[in-house]
């Protein structure tokens, strides 16, 4: 994803890739601009996460905790509390697959389709 504008008048322009690796969760408010996030990581609600930051894998970052710092948090990195502690956990987060099992499951039942009230109209033929 880029903000940046690209008309294509400057094809050598640098434009960063946003990386997102898999089983990561975005809870509700979270904000990131990091170019890099690797596997198994959660943020929390109101967690930011600034452009300069890379994350590893298994990487937690609790509820309204900022990091914006320019450094690459080492794998199973716990963010947490008012002061931003740290730790490193001694396992991975466990990866959401029964919450993703669970919503699989129960989203079809909430997606109605609407079919259409207009019928459209007949092509004219010359």
């Amino acid at each position: 994803m880029s903000r940046s504008r690209d008309d294509g008048k400057n094809p050598s322009s640098n434009q960063r890739v946003l990386i997102i690796g898999n089983y990561n969760v975005f809870e509700v408010g979270s904000h990131t601009e990091a170019v890099k996030i690797g596997d198994n990581n959660v943020l929390e609600a109101k967690a930011v996460v600034g452009r300069n930051t890379i994350l590893s894998n298994g990487c937690i970052i609790g509820a309204m905790c900022h990091v914006t710092s320019n450094e690459v948090l080492p794998e199973n990195t716990v963010i947490f509390g008012s002061n931003y502690e740290r730790r490193v956990q001694h396992e991975r987060p466990q990866p959401q697959t029964l919450q993703l099992d669970f919503l699989t499951k129960i989203l079809p039942n909430y997606h109605h389709l609407r079919k259409p009230t207009k019928t459209p109209a007949p092509s004219v033929t010359k």
